[in-house]
């Protein structure tokens, strides 16, 4: 059995984390995804700033068998 691993994505733009995963997918290739979840939540990029909405995606793989 392959250890699962989990990966994260975040920004503040759907379009930057979609970039995102698909350069991750072709870089990581045949990797099967267990699971996915997506949550919108606040955050302050330094304290005590203003926060600003930031989605974040997280996915749960077994890479690829090695060669």
């Amino acid at each position: 059995m392959r250890p699962m691993k989990v990966k994260m994505f975040m920004d503040a733009k759907s379009g930057a984390i979609e970039e995102q995963i698909n350069a991750w997918l072709d870089f990581v290739g045949s990797a099967t995804i267990i699971k996915t979840e997506t949550v919108v939540t606040a955050v302050a990029e330094k304290p005590n700033d203003g926060t600003h909405p930031c989605i974040v995606v997280t996915v749960w793989y077994e890479p690829p068998e090695p060669n």
